[in-house]
């Protein structure tokens, strides 16, 4: 049976509406984040109704767009709050890099040690960086694209449910430092939770995220023979 083209692109908007409710209601504790309901949900039924996935895939495409338009506006808060990042130049790039490097090796040195195969290991590399980047560097590199991209948002959900309490806990409370480490760690969707906090950590996430991503896409084809 076919559905209405416009039935889960509803769905996922209402999932998220109400996951945002539910979100504020709670106190924005981590557990009720809107990121996690909605794709616990959907996960969980497409885990039992595994036919209905391709529609959903194909009806929600559009989605992609707004993405893709979302990171491009990262560049707003970036531009309102460059100065605080280029007043730190220095330790931001320090930063920046040993982020992109401890992304990569904190998936490759577990792996290797489990002695994981080695498409696994090539699809564990890119968790740090986003979805399409993630997918195509994956794929170069003898890696499963699929496997590279559940992981990508595995990671961003983690880094964005846990990373600003665990950060505060370590006594973490510069935004500049906490936005680096969300966006390199996080991407996307660690960038869109440090955006929701504070507009200079959105732009400390949104230099982070875009320089992990393309030093990671860059350079790991290149080491990884």
């Amino acid at each position: 049976m076919t559905t209405p083209v416009a039935l889960w692109p509803a769905v996922t908007a209402l999932l998220f509406v109400a996951a945002n409710w539910l979100y504020g209601r709670a106190g924005e504790r981590a557990y009720a984040h809107p990121i996690l309901l909605p794709s616990v949900v959907l996960m969980g039924w497409f885990s039992l109704n595994e036919e209905g996935l391709k529609a959903y895939v194909a009806d929600t495409e559009f989605f992609r767009m707004f993405l893709a338009a979302a990171v491009v506006g990262l560049a707003v808060p970036l531009y309102r709050s460059w100065g605080a990042v280029k007043a730190n130049k220095r330790a931001v790039l320090a930063a920046v890099a040993g982020g992109s490097i401890a992304g990569v090796m904190s998936a490759l040195v577990p792996a290797m040690l489990l002695q994981a195969s080695p498409e696994i290991i090539a699809s564990l590399g890119t968790k740090s960086i986003t979805t399409p980047m993630a997918v195509t560097v994956a794929g170069s590199i003898g890696g499963v694209p699929s496997i590279a991209a559940a992981v990508v948002v595995i990671t961003g959900l983690f880094a964005a449910l846990v990373g600003p309490g665990l950060l505060r806990a370590l006594g973490v409370d510069d935004d500049v430092a906490t936005g680096l480490a969300l966006g390199t760690a996080g991407h996307a969707i660690g960038t869109a939770e440090a955006v929701r906090l504070s507009r200079t950590m959105g732009a400390a996430a949104a230099f982070a995220m875009t320089a992990n991503g393309l030093a990671t896409a860059v350079l790991l084809p290149l080491v990884w023979g």
